[in-house]
């Protein structure tokens, strides 16, 4: 089962801080070092000063004693008042609204101390890991004894929780703003037993996949595991669980995007020539044209975008029946399965993804302005959406699929809410 509790959440004081807006960010890992820059000068408060790694390119910090900083800082954070302790445990109901493809929408779901489950039975990852990533986010972990970040958690409820979340939203908002990206954002504290009761009541016989944050998550069983060994007679110990955003992907749920890949060193000719046995290359007026392109395909189909500074291209399967039994995965794979092994390992010979392929996010347009930059990406290849279900079922039947498969927008943002492992510490 899955289970949730409430807990004593650290959050910024505004009379302290000021407009909640300018200290909270995404997740590191969409965080170029050009926006650290851009949120740090923001406020002096913002969360990103508690995380010293590089997000998601595989960069840690060469100095260990800067998680003993990051410690530091939050403890001195604290001690100013600028982060104050909640007196009562409590859930925290957090709405984000968003605008994508011209559509106002809006996200729901709860903040809760969730139990760390490693038997995939009711937890479930999606995506592999990368040592250095786990291994940072561990370090800061330790130092800090603190969850900085939430563990972004989908599961398929149908809407079961919407009445009960509306109930959470009746009072006003604790928190309140809009970040610089737009996004708006509102928390609810939520002390009231029964409601706390309700909500994790109808969470216990859910399953959650990991939308982001599976570093996070490893690192979490990872301390677990170490403090077991330590105290092993502390099953209810506060590391046994982790901070959590759990929301219904059939209600009030994220905008699933697409997670282009760009290419180092890869130019566009040698792509159309490698594939050229395989792919019918259908030329495009340009880059702008290539989503509506796959998304005109049939469901079947196994196609990607391709671009290159002044051309793009539509590469469909001339056999997709082959191309997927190239994978050995025994059903019907998704697009970037297919560019992960046949196409980028296969064809390709690109060995070392982690050092030639860039998850470019779901952006396309900044991804093209990437390549026509000549900053050391070639080429663009662009992917249809991987549909909830399916990454679901991937998950359930225990199996994993290529690193930054799925975009899930938004992810909920750092420095809402912290959760301290030790609350009075």
């Amino acid at each position: 089962m899955v289970a949730v509790a409430p807990f004593r959440g650290l959050r910024f004081d505004p009379a302290v801080t000021g407009d909640p807006g300018l200290v909270v960010t995404p997740p590191l890992d969409v965080i170029t070092p050009q926006l650290r820059t851009a949120y740090e000068q923001r406020s002096r408060h913002n969360v990103i000063r508690l995380s010293p790694g590089s997000g998601g390119r595989g960069d840690v910090p060469d100095d260990p004693g800067q998680y003993d900083q990051v410690a530091k800082l939050l403890a001195a954070w604290r001690e100013e008042g600028a982060l104050r302790l909640d007196p009562r445990p409590s859930l925290y109901l957090y709405e984000e609204t968003y605008e994508v493809g011209g559509e106002q929408r809006a996200q729901r779901g709860v903040l809760s101390s969730v139990q760390l489950d490693d038997s995939r039975r009711w937890v479930l990852p999606h995506e592999g890991t990368l040592a250095p990533l786990v291994a940072d986010r561990l370090r800061l972990l330790e130092a800090t004894r603190a969850n900085l970040s939430p563990v972004f958690g989908l599961y398929a409820g149908s809407g079961r929780t919407a009445a009960l979340l509306d109930r959470m939203a009746a009072a006003a908002p604790a928190v309140h703003a809009t970040d610089p990206a737009g996004t708006g954002h509102r928390v609810w504290e939520i002390t009231d037993p029964a409601i706390i009761s309700a909500w994790s009541g109808l969470l216990a016989a859910e399953r959650v996949l990991i939308a982001d944050g599976h570093h996070r998550w490893r690192a979490a069983l990872t301390y677990r595991d170490a403090m077991r060994r330590i105290d092993s007679g502390r099953r209810d110990a506060p590391w046994e669980r982790t901070l959590a955003y759990l929301v219904d992907a059939d209600h009030a749920g994220p905008a699933v995007l697409a997670n282009h890949r760009l290419l180092k060193g890869v130019p566009g000719g040698s792509v159309l020539a490698a594939l050229a046995g395989d792919f019918d290359a259908v030329p495009l007026a340009s880059a702008a044209e290539i989503e509506g392109g796959l998304a005109e395909l049939p469901r079947e189909a196994l196609a990607f975008g391709l671009y290159t500074p002044r051309e793009s291209w539509l590469l469909v399967a001339r056999d997709p029946v082959a191309l997927a039994a190239e994978t050995g995965l025994g059903r019907w794979p998704l697009d970037v399965e297919v560019l992960h092994g046949p196409v980028l390992a296969g064809r390709l010979g690109v060995r070392d993804t982690g050092r030639q392929v860039v998850s470019s996010g779901a952006d396309l347009d900044r991804a093209a302005q990437r390549v026509d930059a000549n900053g050391g990406c070639s080429s663009l290849l662009a992917l249809r959406p991987a549909p909830f279900r399916d990454v679901m079922a991937v998950a359930q039947a225990g199996e994993t699929l290529p690193a930054k498969t799925t975009f899930f927008h938004p992810k909920p943002r750092d420095g809402l809410v912290l959760r301290p492992l030790e609350p009075e510490e």
